[in-house]
């Protein structure tokens, strides 16, 4: 059902070429809001824990170059000469270390390693939802403060014509200074009003183009229900419960606990590893008597030296640090099961409150719009009969104070109604990009994940 406010100007209600949408100002906060764009970059980031679990499968290589020089002199008391000696040493080694077995820690770090990914994967798309609705909340408000100061324009004509017509009348003698000093009083509160409400709404501006991104447009159109909204209750919270990502990073973090509890186990474990290292080396020496000009020989040596071999480790005691770390893990896991029990009791109650606040919404819009069509039947009707002289303008002041009432109580049920609807898109995991089929290239985090996971 679309509801739209029927006191307002043509150009707002049916929009201009300068207005924008709902959907244009979530387009704009996906490609542009900070805080997205933050968050993202902060996942693909984690992406590399994949990277750095699945080094424990790969062996390590440690290639080592020596290069030394050493020179040596020797004189005896029985002998005028010094002899002496100049040696060069050169070595080169490389060294290959492969884990063989860990005690399955490194085939835990891996699998936890995943886990704590698709855990970042439901907390973007939970940040991408609560951006959203900041998005929604800062269009609604900017669609109600336009509303609102059209109103006020509105209610400010009708004051000035109620203080020149009650300023004519005193004139003839047909009204008191008392009515005509009243109708000034409700003309300057009226620009007062409008005043206040012209400044509510360049804050409203400053808020969107905070988070869009974009400079505020001077019209905005009738919010609108971007998807089906649920035919009951009972059906939202089916589909919350199964989709709504605080739940899927609730259960992911279990998973990633879990898997935590068998790194430390591994460790307390026995370990194998296999070594090969090969090294070559060259020094030569060169012998002389007291100068290098006089030569007594020169020597070189080469080596060739290479090993393989297994090594076993039995982590017998390491100060306690493993098994404590072990026994945190284990309350690490119970901790997070309640958190999940917690999250589903707080989506199914969120589910229930809102669904309830938006039926009353609905009805409350059915009502705000009969109550400003009375309104506005009794303002004329008030405003005839003063003009035959069965009415007075103190009359006419109240009834067109309780229209002014009447349209801004539209204006909020209107804004209530669609906070309320866009929320259960929210519980439903729908108000995505993706979601609300937006026209923007939708952001793949698997395929960034997908081209690093394999990475060496």
């Amino acid at each position: 059902m679309k509801f739209r406010i029927i006191f307002l100007s043509a150009s707002l209600v049916c929009g201009s070429a300068s207005a924008i949408n709902v959907r244009d100002a979530l387009t704009s906060a996906y490609q542009n809001n900070q805080e997205l764009l933050e968050i993202r970059q902060k996942v693909i980031a984690s992406h590399e824990q994949i990277v750095q679990a699945k080094s424990g499968f790969r062996p390590k290589v440690v290639a080592q170059a020596k290069s030394g020089l050493t020179k040596g002199r020797t004189k005896y008391d029985s002998d005028s000469l010094h002899r002496g000696s100049l040696s060069k040493n050169q070595s080169g080694s490389v060294t290959v270390t492969q884990n063989i077995f860990s005690g399955f820690s490194d085939i835990a770090k891996v699998s936890k390693a995943e886990h704590d990914i698709f855990s970042a994967w439901a907390q973007l798309k939970t940040q991408e939802q609560e951006v959203f609705l900041k998005v929604i909340k800062a269009y609604l408000d900017l669609y109600a403060k336009y509303a609102t100061v059209e109103a006020h324009k509105a209610n400010v004509v009708s004051m000035k014509k109620n203080y020149e017509t009650a300023s004519t009348k005193r004139n003839i003698g047909e009204e008191t200074l008392t009515q005509e000093s009243a109708a000034e009083a409700q003309y300057a509160d009226a620009q007062s009003k409008l005043e206040n409400a012209s400044a509510d709404l360049e804050a409203a501006k400053a808020t969107f183009e905070q988070l869009t991104g974009t400079v505020a447009p001077e019209y905005v159109d009738h919010p609108k229900e971007l998807v089906e909204i649920p035919e009951s209750m009972e059906l939202l919270q089916e589909v919350a419960l199964k989709e709504n990502p605080r739940i899927t990073q609730a259960i992911e973090d279990i998973e990633s606990a879990k898997q935590g509890k068998k790194v430390y186990t591994g460790q307390l474990l026995p370990s194998v590893d296999l070594e090969a290292s090969g090294q070559r080396s060259i020094g030569d020496q060169k012998n002389f008597i007291n100068s290098l000009d006089y030569n007594t020989g020169t020597s070189r040596t080469t080596s060739l030296n290479k090993s393989i071999g297994l090594t076993l480790s039995v982590p017998l005691y390491d100060q306690g640090a493993t098994r404590s770390q072990r026994r945190q893990a284990s309350e690490t896991v119970v901790a997070t099961r309640i958190h999940f029990e917690r999250v589903r009791q707080e989506t199914t109650q969120a589910c229930k409150q809102v669904y309830k606040a938006y039926l009353a919404a609905k009805i409350n819009m059915d009502n705000s719009v009969k109550q400003v069509k009375a309104q506005q039947v009794a303002v004329d009707g008030n405003t005839q009969e003063m003009e035959v002289g069965t009415r007075i303008l103190f009359d006419v002041l109240q009834a067109q104070a309780k229209l002014l009432e009447a349209k801004l109580g539209q204006i909020s049920t209107i804004q209530k109604y669609y906070e309320n609807l866009y929320q259960m898109l929210s519980l439903q995991g729908k108000l995505t990009a993706e979601g609300l089929s937006l026209p923007v290239e939708i952001f793949r985090i698997e395929q960034n994940y997908e081209n690093i996971k394999n990475h060496i």
